[in-house]
């Protein structure tokens, strides 16, 4: 039976808006994908436990946090990672404790770029200052530097300004002794081959550069001990270096311990879901402790907030409040 012109043209409008209607159901069906959100972790050289344990942290973010892809990247370390989380170029980034208190805080360096921006996640591996000179050397405190040559770090960098920062505690200027702005692994030769007198680093305990100085010289160290020095730094805390833990030093040696903590800042754009998921992800996934000793040794959950003075983000509280940690009302996020 032939169909007429009009029933022809009814039948090809039905079926017009029956496909309509089958496109508007697939897109109802299927919603379009999360964009991937990637960004960078800020660690430091590829020579010590920083710059692994970033890389390894990332990992876990990008395996156990959907919509979200990290990358560890190497960097000057403390206040390169700062000055990029401020800029937003960084997502995270790891920074001493007493480096990022004077960056949020317009201390010292920072007077006048305080960052006000950052926020604290978590604490991860200790580090301490450690001050050495040869074991015959005239040199038995800090006070006795002026007019020697020491290596302070080099400049600009975390390592001096906390350099800098106990000079000064002691009333040493860079005016009353020669500073040398060189990296603790050119400290080392420096003092072996007799270029400085001294030096101050900013390391873990037993790092390569100082066990190599210790095994191959005759060394000594300066404790800084005074009560009121960790009074007035309360990002430090008062540590003793056990006799034997190098070669040679056979007494007990005081000195400033502090954290390295991960960072985030608020120009980051993370939400306090982005960061809970994350901060938690990190904390039940701990293959990234195996990046090396320093991380398995120094870093878990009980002290995961120990020697903070900088704002927690509001993703992180929430984390560590579900574990059931009291978080102390100095690193609550400012409303």
């Amino acid at each position: 039976m032939k169909m007429g012109r009009y029933t022809k043209i009814a039948l090809a409008i039905t079926l017009a808006f029956a496909l309509l209607l089958s496109l508007a159901g697939c897109s109802q069906t299927k919603p379009q994908a999360k964009k991937l959100v990637r960004f960078s972790i800020g660690t430091a050289g590829t020579a010590g436990a920083l710059y692994p344990m970033g890389v390894k942290m990332a990992d876990v973010i990008s395996k156990k946090v959907p919509g979200f892809a990290a990358t560890g990247e190497a960097t000057a370390a403390s206040v390169e990672n700062l000055r990029n989380l401020h800029d937003g170029k960084l997502g995270w980034g790891i920074a001493a404790t007493e480096i990022a208190d004077m960056a949020y805080y317009g201390k010292g360096y920072f007077k006048t770029r305080q960052m006000s921006d950052i926020r604290a996640l978590f604490s991860t591996i200790y580090q301490y200052l450690q001050i050495f000179t040869k074991a015959d050397s005239p040199i038995t405190s800090i006070k006795d530097f002026k007019g020697k040559t020491i290596g302070v770090g080099p400049a600009g960098s975390g390592g001096e300004m906390a350099a800098r920062m106990v000079l000064e505690y002691y009333g040493i200027s860079y005016k009353d002794i020669k500073p040398q702005f060189i990296p603790e692994t050119e400290a080392v030769q420096a003092l072996k081959d007799g270029k400085i007198d001294a030096f101050i680093a900013t390391h873990p305990l037993k790092s390569a550069a100082l066990v190599d100085l210790t095994t191959s010289t005759a060394v000594k160290m300066i404790s800084i001990a005074d009560d009121d020095f960790y009074k007035k730094h309360a990002f430090y805390t008062k540590h003793e270096i056990k006799p034997g833990t190098y070669k040679g030093i056979n007494q007990v040696v005081t000195v400033p311990r502090s954290r390295i903590v991960m960072f985030t800042s608020t120009k980051a754009n993370f939400s306090e879901d982005d960061i809970y998921n994350m901060v938690k992800a990190i904390w039940e996934n701990g293959e990234w402790k195996e990046a090396h000793a320093a991380v398995k040794r120094d870093c878990n959950l009980k002290t995961a907030l120990d020697e903070i003075t900088v704002p927690l983000h509001p993703g992180a509280v929430k984390y560590f409040k579900e574990k059931g940690m009291k978080i102390p009302n100095r690193l609550m996020p400012p409303k």
